[in-house]
């Protein structure tokens, strides 16, 4: 139960330590942005810190396995069959996993399995899931601009002291 809770608070709890980083030092000008692309573009960096990271510690699990079981499995076979890949694509990355699953249905349809689909599939997952996340991050921005701004009150102009 708390890793599940753990799993779905990391990347909200990321997004806003790395939307927080890039504008204390206003990496990619943004401050200049507005603030759902602000939210946009630290979550679309957060996804491609987030999946770099599964797949390197899935490489490590990999390398963990080998020694372990003497077994001489390759990364693909590994991750797309003994990791929790699938089940993590299917909770955080839907756009993705509808396009590797769309990919490789009509691939198995023609009888083709060319090399490197372990490459096309992080491509597909770097380039589909980055952008869902942005679109994703940006609409969660733009809801809470307009939250915020419901919030705020007409007069700016009268200073008043907090005492």
């Amino acid at each position: 139960m708390v890793f599940t809770l753990a799993s779905f608070l990391m990347p909200p709890l990321l997004v806003f330590g790395v939307y927080h980083l890039l504008t204390w030092f206003n990496t990619f000008a943004m401050d200049e942005r507005t603030y759902w692309k602000r939210v946009a573009l630290a979550s679309g960096i957060s996804h491609l810190l987030l999946v770099t990271g599964f797949l390197v510690f899935s490489y490590f699990d990999l390398q963990a396995h080998v020694r372990l079981q003497g077994t001489d499995t390759a990364f693909g076979p590994f991750l797309f069959n003994r990791s929790d890949f699938w089940r993590l694509m299917t909770i955080f990355d839907t756009a993705a996993t509808f396009a590797i699953l769309g990919l490789f249905s009509v691939l198995d349809r023609m009888g083709i399995n060319p090399p490197g689909l372990v490459l096309v599939t992080f491509t597909v997952i770097y380039v589909m899931g980055t952008l869902q996340w942005y679109w994703l991050g940006g609409g969660i921005g733009a809801l809470m601009e307009k939250f915020w701004a419901g919030l705020k009150t007409g007069d700016e102009e009268e200073e008043e002291e907090w005492f």
